[in-house]
């Protein structure tokens, strides 16, 4: 019977250098759910071999798109249709007229200068300190 420890583990490091891919690549993939990892102890993290198989998929797979290619797809269509075209107006018409309101509200700037930040945090925290 196989059991947890019995099973072949490697490390993220291990498991970048088997895959070839880089170690934040592999700690991306654990955070996505994409690749199962397990914690031994309070630190220490590792990746069950037999896992690492199934991240190896054809280029040409069919039924799933997503990210970039989910976005760009779009532009493969062709023109625009009248209804997307005003669809799209509209957005921008609204976005500029929020951008309006905002200005309007702050005096024509829309984020205080970072020094002036800067300043007020370290005056804050030098009276927290006295």
């Amino acid at each position: 019977m196989t059991t947890a420890l019995t099973q072949d583990y490697v490390t993220v490091a291990e498991a970048a250098a088997l895959l070839k891919v880089s170690q934040p690549t592999i700690w991306r993939w654990i955070d996505q759910g994409r690749l199962p990892a397990y914690r031994i102890g309070e630190k220490r993290v590792r990746i069950n071999r037999a896992d690492l198989p199934r991240l190896i998929t054809p280029v040409g797979k069919t039924g799933q798109k997503g990210g970039a290619m989910a976005q760009t797809e779009r532009l493969t269509q062709g023109p625009l249709t009248v209804k997307e075209q005003r669809r799209a107006l509209k957005a921008v018409q609204d976005a500029q007229r929020l951008q309006a309101e905002m200005l309007a509200q702050r005096g024509g700037k829309l984020f205080a200068p970072s020094y002036s930040i800067l300043d007020e945090l370290r005056d804050e925290r030098t009276r927290n300190l006295s």
